[in-house]
């Protein structure tokens, strides 16, 4: 038997008996650097770098953003990073590997990086995988490692991992950690170090919440608010381009290490960065949490379900290939965009192992993408009881691809996500959901004073149901939890 246990959806509604989902639908510079131990640099001037909004062209001046020209580099493969293991795509076609079939550490992929030779480096909730494309090498356990958010290779073959409260640094077969502290100061300080990325020219950066470091020559350089940067900032990711420069994106836009300045460029509205990538064309992407992709050439451009480009506006990892062509890894899928348009790629059309990207690499030119060939469907059936154990007719099911979160803006709560379907129980509380495309699916349920989810056996984030393509599935009784 499942149960459907508790984790309330809408924070203002009570708690009842059962988890409730929701009442209803709501919501709908630079200046001085300081090194790291020193006291906060004394504010000084911003430079006169321009500001740029969605709606104003980026004065060339600036040099912000560089000419481009691509260069081939072969055939490539992409791979994404999921709760299911490793998938990638080559000039072969697809290939998942998971512990079952590997010597892949987890399935829980969480970051990863392509490596100066081609590598991946692949950081998982046991530790860092290193893969060839054809070997597995697991690295030794660190003592600090904790929550990694980010994995970078270096060009001496060493290996870096961005975690709460610090970064850790794999060389000579050791780790060595550098605390959050050499990250910030004063009132920037804080355990929240978000990215890691490692220059061709020895350079390593390092992305907290409120600042960015520079590891240099055994050194840490502090660049934060009123010291490298004039006003604060929230930062969320990082990139390095082609010629070594780090993008720094915030909630307010993106900033670029240029002349040994950090230059801004702004957006229009309020966004959470995911990502950022710079593409071969010298265009730079950020993707937000909620809000799809922003493009940046001269005009910031916004890329989202609206304009039917994504599948969903919920964007986890971005990469860029060499041939010019955007990998954006969402929610709900993963879109290619190939300078005119976009293609869509899910577990219902293609060998996709996961609609949950986590992240995207790839290398060289990237592969060809292949022919959308799409699955047969499959369908759901179950039995929905209260806490008595009574059937309960008349109740709304509902199954949806995303993870429910605290709050949600449609009418009820799937239906505001990518894709949906619903249902109601009969007078023996059975539902039949027909016509399911192949993938992992959260339930969800009315129980005449609410909403109610499948939950992990934590009870702490939705569970994932999969339905295989021609599948007739049973999940059997689903009883409220009191």
């Amino acid at each position: 038997m499942m149960n459907l246990r508790k984790l309330p959806i809408l924070l203002v509604c009570v708690v009842l008996a059962v988890s409730s989902l929701a009442c209803n639908a709501v919501m709908s510079g630079g200046s001085t650097p300081v090194s790291a131990g020193d006291a906060p640099a004394t504010a000084v001037p911003a430079t006169d770098a321009p500001e740029v909004t969605a709606t104003v062209e980026q004065d060339s001046a600036n040099g912000a953003i560089a000419p481009a020209t691509m260069t081939s580099k072969g055939p490539g493969m992409v791979c994404l990073g999921s709760r299911s293991g490793l998938n990638c795509l080559d000039e072969a076609g697809w290939q998942v590997y998971n512990q079952e079939n590997s010597e892949i550490g987890s399935d829980y992929l969480l970051a990863g990086s392509v490596c100066p030779d081609g590598s991946f480096a692949l950081a998982h909730i046991n530790g860092v995988s290193l893969f060839d494309g054809k070997s597995w090498q697991e690295l030794p356990a660190m003592d600090s490692y904790s929550s990694p958010e980010a994995v970078a290779c270096a060009d001496d073959g060493s290996v870096w991992v961005a975690h709460f409260q610090g970064v850790s640094h794999f060389a000579g077969g050791q780790w060595k950690t550098y605390g959050s502290e050499n990250f910030a100061n004063g009132s920037s300080a804080n355990e929240l170090v978000y990215d890691v990325r490692a220059g061709a020219d020895g350079r390593v950066w390092v992305l907290t919440s409120r600042s960015v470091a520079l590891f240099e020559n055994d050194a840490w350089v502090v660049y934060q608010e009123d010291a490298g940067f004039s006003g604060s900032r929230f930062f969320n990711a990082m990139t390095l381009d082609s010629s070594g420069r780090p993008w720094a994106a915030h909630g307010d836009g993106v900033d670029v290490f240029e002349k040994d300045a950090w230059q801004p460029i702004k957006w229009s509205d309020y966004v959470t960065p995911q990502g950022v990538v710079v593409d071969a064309r010298g265009n730079a992407w950020v993707g937000t949490l909620s809000d799809g992709v922003l493009q940046y050439g001269t005009a910031w451009k916004k890329h989202n379900r609206k304009s039917e480009a994504l599948a969903s506006d919920s964007v986890n990892g971005l990469a860029a290939d060499a041939s010019g062509r955007v990998w954006v890894g969402t929610s709900y899928g993963l879109s290619v965009f190939d300078g005119a348009g976009w293609q869509t790629f899910l577990m219902n059309n293609t060998g996709l192992a996961d609609n949950d990207v986590r992240f995207v690499l790839v290398t060289n030119d990237g592969p060809s993408l292949p022919a959308l060939d799409e699955k047969e469907k499959g369908s759901l059936t179950g039995k929905l009881e209260d806490a008595s154990n009574t059937p309960m007719s008349g109740m709304r099911v509902e199954i949806c691809v995303e993870t429910l979160s605290s709050t949600f803006s449609g009418d009820t709560p799937c239906s505001d996500q990518p894709f949906f379907l619903f249902t109601e129980t009969d007078e023996n509380g059975v539902f039949l959901i027909e016509n399911v495309p192949t993938g992992y699916y959260v339930i969800v349920a009315e129980t005449g004073t609410g909403w109610a989810q499948l939950t992990d056996t934590y009870g702490i984030t939705s569970e994932r149901t999969f339905i295989e393509a021609g599948q007739q599935y049973d999940i059997g009784t689903l009883t409220l939890e009191k």
